[in-house]
Parts: structure tokens; sequence; C-alpha cells
């Protein structure tokens, strides 16, 4: 999918813009608080009907205002153009001025990876939000798997109220165990697609294998295994057997990249996980994603550019921000090409595209 165009009014402190892309790499700069973030954000909330920064909430309406509105062209097997309004706290999302009822229809169609400052860091964050990174890249594949999940973390919640008050879970222990394996065999297909994919991209992408995705496979998908284990709680005041348990290790070597990695070497895995779940993503979907890369230059020195762009230059649409001049780098490796394909858009000091 291609991402022609998008307008949008009162995103955060952008009153107004309207600007086309490149099919190919569009590159957008501009001084810090031009708005060149709240641009990759209005595109991401398209597709998805959520922001990637951190702490979203109500802020990404304009301030003293009610109502956003964000319309784009996208080229996909057929020209489609999507809407989202969002106001008093409500969102209508219209595909060729059809209403679509929930955000799964929208999903099902609409792909793409965001790499951003504002959004969690995958390499610092706990246990607990890693696997929720890895279950919204899930969502992208298979909408459905929200409903499980929220599922799951119902019974969940149930079960743990109940042992905290010292009362019988028998009741719900069936049910949570359903859950809980259907969860577990979502993910386990997918982190063994995952883990694949991301040794073949670091591959081509550095000629090396420096890094390692490690996923906590449970101890068991049988249904009366998963009761017993529950059952051992029975002293305790929460669950501790289920998919809630599950983590994600990411190794540099034999050691965490955490604790072990530059702050280089960090930046570098990060472009590579994300570009394995555009991958990843193609596969699934059979639609190219669209690569939305904030800040882009940041930390990483040419060479690792380069190889990132290389990379992902003419098979992924892709729209970067800098802040900086070092997207010559990139301008000189397409000089040798027959055509120019990179676009630049110039934001100036009132978030107005300069020509």
């Amino acid at each position: 999918m291609i991402i022609e165009e998008i307008s949008f009014t009162n995103v955060r402190k952008i009153k107004q813009f309207s600007e086309k892309f490149s099919p190919t790499t569009t590159i957008i700069t501009g001084k810090n608080g031009a708005g060149k973030t709240t641009v990759l954000e209005a595109i991401f909330f398209l597709l998805t009907t959520k922001s990637f920064r951190k702490a979203y909430n109500k802020s990404i309406i304009r301030k003293n205002q009610t109502r956003l509105q964000i319309k784009g062209k996208i080229k996909t097997t057929t020209k489609e153009t999507i809407t989202i309004t969002y106001q008093n706290n409500k969102k209508t999302i219209k595909k060729n001025n059809q209403t679509l009822k929930t955000t799964s229809k929208l999903l099902k169609e609409t792909s793409v990876v965001c790499i951003s400052p504002e959004e969690p860091d995958i390499i610092e964050i706990y246990k607990k939000e890693k696997i929720k990174y890895f279950d919204k890249i899930i969502f992208k594949i298979n909408p459905n798997f929200i409903k499980t999940i929220k599922t799951y973390n119902k019974l969940l919640k149930i079960r743990n109220t109940l042992l905290e008050n010292n009362e019988k879970t028998s009741n719900w222990d069936m049910q949570l165990a359903i859950a809980g394996i259907e969860v577990w065999g979502e993910r386990k297909r997918f982190f063994k697609k995952i883990i694949k994919q991301q040794e073949k991209t670091e591959k081509k992408i550095t000629k090396e294998n420096k890094h390692t995705l490690q996923y906590s496979q449970p101890k068991t998908d049988q249904i009366n295994e998963y009761i017993k284990n529950l059952n051992k709680d029975i002293n305790k005041t929460k669950t501790t057997f289920g998919p809630h348990q599950d983590d994600v290790k990411i190794l540099m070597g034999e050691n965490p990249i955490k604790e072990h990695g530059s702050q280089g070497e960090k930046k570098l895995f990060k472009y590579i996980l994300k570009l394995t779940e555009a991958e990843v993503l193609y596969c699934e979907k059979e639609t190219k994603p669209i690569l939305l890369l904030d800040d882009f230059f940041a930390k990483l020195d040419d060479e690792n550019i380069m190889k990132i762009f290389t990379f992902f230059h003419r098979k992924f649409q892709t729209i970067i921000t800098t802040t900086t001049t070092k997207e010559t780098a990139v301008e000189k490796r397409i000089k040798t090409e027959e055509t120019t394909t990179i676009k630049k858009i110039k934001l100036n000091d009132k978030t107005v595209p300069v020509n």
C-alpha cells in the first residue's frame, strides 16, 4: 500500500496541513517544534486510529479545539480515501465515505511500521510492556487477537480478585486455561516467524548476526496440565502461571543488549527489528507496509544510515523526519540512479510546507 497524500486539521499544534508523498522515500525537514513528528503521528492515526506516542491522550487535538479530522488517499489494489474524525472522545472511520463500524476492519486493510523517540523503547521497557510491544504487531496481522487478549486479561483479573479474597477459582479456571492456550498458540506462531525473519534481515543489512530474540516458551499447551499449574496458586494471592508471565529477551551475543550495547548499537538494532516487522507484515498481509521513521539520522553514523536506507529504499514507501542536513548522505547514494525518487518537504516555524 502507498499513501499518496494526506490532509488534516487540528492535530497537535498544526491547524491545517496538506501534502503529497513520494511512492518511495519522502524526507520532512524543519526545526524542532515545526511539526515533523505530528505529520507522522497523523499518518499513523489515520491508519490505526491510535497514536504512537508514549503518553497519548486528548492532547492529540489542537489546544482549545474539540474536533480533529485526518483524510488520506491510499493506493492499494484500488484507490481508497480514508477519513478519521475525532470529536467528543468519539472516533468515526470512513472508507470511500462508507462508515466502518470497527477498528479491526481498518486494520485488516492497512499496514504501517513506525519508529520514533516518542514510542516505547523496546530495549529499555520492562517484561510486561515488552510482550505488549510484540502483541501489538500480532494485532496488525490478526486484529481478532485483540479480543483474545482482552478476554484473557478479563478472566485473569477475576481470578486474581478471587485469590486475594481467599475464594474458590474453580469456576473460572477452565475458561482461563482455554483463553491462555489460545494466546500462547498465536504468540508461538508469531515468534517463530519474527525470530527467523530477524536473522535474515540483520544478515542482509549488516552481513552478520550479532543479535538474538528469545521468547520464553510456555510449559504446556494441554488444558489438564494448565489447570494443574493453576491449582498451585491455591494459597497465593495472584495467578502465577499463564501468558502474562511470558518474556522476550534481546541479546547481543550472549548478553542482554540493554546492559552491554552502546547507544549506536541499540539504535541500529531497533531499526533492524522495525524492518523485520515490515517484512513479516508484508509476508502475512501480502501488502507492503508504510514506514514512518522519526528523527532517522540521530545517533546513527553515515555507514549505518546507508545500510538501512539501501534496505528500505524502493522496497517500502518510507517517510522520514530529520532536523539535520545529514540527509545529503542519502542524496549522494541516489545520484547514481537514473531518476531521483526522494521528495523533500521543508516545514517552517508555522508548519507550512515550503517548496
